[in-house]
């Protein structure tokens, strides 16, 4: 029984994956047959997952049929941006009076990745699961967003750095402000980022593809 949702669920990660990464251009379908003979299986479990993607907000039903990925206008942007930093503020409220966050350089991780883990550790400690959830999602849409923010941002890796820092100390309302300025800034670039978002990976300044 449990082999009958395999071909689903590897067809769901590696769409997801590619959603999220930008392989497909916003607003343009997503065609069921090439994905289907792309990952080697039938149609139903690309269709089945890309319902799903549906319900994770990477994906729209198409106005006349199929599936279409979504298009991040400026205003989509600002918005995802605005719930990440209230999902962060309304964990760091639920654990107030909690011991520093800290980090750990010892792993090895760039700065930009330990950031990624730091968010999502401030929402998992406070330990509610419908807050988890909230943030899971828009994490998921900002992916390709963030990415391009790192790239616009020449000094990306030393924000990232300070934030870290004040992570591992008491100073929480100067955290909190950093956070409120970090999504700020992102969301003051929306047109940009949804410019970058609205083509897909890899595409020249005309859109193209190499």
């Amino acid at each position: 029984m449990a082999k009958s949702h395999d071909p689903f669920l590897l067809v769901l990660a590696r769409i997801r994956d590619r959603v999220q990464a930008g392989a497909y251009a916003a607003g343009r379908p997503i065609v069921i047959v090439e994905e289907a003979r792309r990952l080697g299986v039938s149609t139903t479990p690309v269709r089945e997952a890309l319902a799903c993607l549906c319900g994770e907000g990477l994906v729209e039903r198409g106005p006349a049929g199929g599936f279409v990925a979504v298009d991040q206008d400026a205003a989509a942007v600002r918005d995802r941006y605005g719930l990440r930093l209230i999902c962060l503020l309304a964990a760091m409220d639920l654990t107030r009076g909690l011991p520093t966050y800290g980090r750990a350089p010892d792993r090895g991780a760039a700065p930009l990745e330990e950031l990624r883990d730091l968010f999502d550790g401030l929402v998992r400690r406070s330990g509610n699961a419908a807050l988890a959830r909230a943030h899971d999602r828009v994490v998921g849409q900002l992916r390709r967003l963030d990415a391009a923010a790192d790239r616009i941002f020449p000094d990306a890796a030393d924000e990232a750095d300070r934030l870290l820092t004040l992570a591992a100390t008491d100073r929480n309302g100067d955290l909190r402000d950093a956070l409120a300025l970090y999504h700020a800034r992102r969301a003051g670039a929306a047109a940009i980022l949804a410019l970058d978002a609205s083509r897909p990976a890899g595409a020249d300044d005309e859109g193209r593809t190499p």
